[in-house]
């Protein structure tokens, strides 16, 4: 049996995006910049709690695993590919 031939499939024609479509796309990525930016601003806090736990020694294991949950949340993807909004 011969192998198949392999062909790239035909070009698409293609059409210059709207206006609004290219405004949305900019608005999307502001907003995931913007919901980059508070997981950053959430990070530096759970690095302060943890700084200050080891500075103090008051840790307990309740705490600490409280901090690995957030942290857990924070490494899924959100559903849709949507980011909450922040308060």
């Amino acid at each position: 049996m011969a192998p198949a031939s392999v062909h790239p499939p035909p070009p698409r024609e293609r059409h210059p995006a709207s206006p609004v479509a290219v405004q949305q796309a900019i608005e999307d990525v502001n907003q995931i910049i913007e919901a980059l930016r508070g997981a950053q601003e959430d990070m530096e806090e759970v690095l302060e709690t943890l700084e200050l736990a080891e500075r103090q020694k008051t840790a307990d294991e309740q705490e600490i695993e409280t901090l690995r949950r957030g942290l857990r949340q924070l490494q899924r993807p959100r559903e849709g590919g949507q980011f909450p909004p922040r308060q």
